[in-house]
């Protein structure tokens, strides 16, 4: 089990790697074509899903490295991911549009739904997922995984994505902004 343990940590440290050439494509084409191409759209996904794969992975194969699971870990645990996972669906939903999830469509500031309550709530679902399977499994390497995953989003947000916004929708983003937080 060991090596496996290895491989995947070796993996989730290649997803958050590819986050940087990720960022600077995506930043360049929300400049040059105010939408991201289906290679970029598909780069974020993999990226994306694949820290998810890895950081459940890293809880099974880490698990009681931090704590021995118990009911109290994995109620708590179990109610983030759920909840995580909800508000995942929540967000896209209220986008109505999986081009729009992958920044292939920018065409309407979606400010209905669970947008009245984050700004980011696939963002937020995501990390409430990683962190709720770290506290489930007790895991140390999973934990280290969802705060690795939840700065490396924030960087993408408020690097690339904000000044999109701002740049596609102006005043409307900026008064959005200032009504509804970023997060939580």
């Amino acid at each position: 089990m060991f090596p496996l343990l290895i491989g995947v940590v070796a993996y989730t440290l290649i997803t958050a790697a590819l986050s940087i050439p990720f960022m600077l494509r995506a930043r360049s084409e929300f400049r040059q074509q105010g939408k991201w191409s289906p290679l970029t759209a598909a780069f974020s996904g993999l990226i994306m899903h694949g820290h998810f794969v890895a950081t459940i992975a890293l809880a099974w194969l880490d698990r009681g490295s931090l704590f021995a699971p118990n009911l109290i870990s994995l109620a708590l645990g179990g109610g983030l991911f759920l909840g995580g996972a909800y508000v995942i669906f929540l967000g896209r939903y209220a986008y109505g549009s999986q081009e729009r999830v992958y920044g292939l469509l920018e065409d309407e500031l979606i400010q209905h739904g669970i947008y009245r309550r984050t700004r980011n709530p696939q963002y937020v679902g995501y990390s409430g997922m990683f962190l709720g399977a770290a506290i489930a499994a007790g895991s140390g390497l999973a934990m280290l995984s969802a705060l690795v995953f939840t700065a490396i989003i924030h960087v993408f947000i408020t690097w690339v994505e904000e000044p999109h916004m701002r740049r596609t929708f102006g005043d409307a983003f900026g008064k959005y902004a200032q009504k509804v937080r970023r997060y939580v």
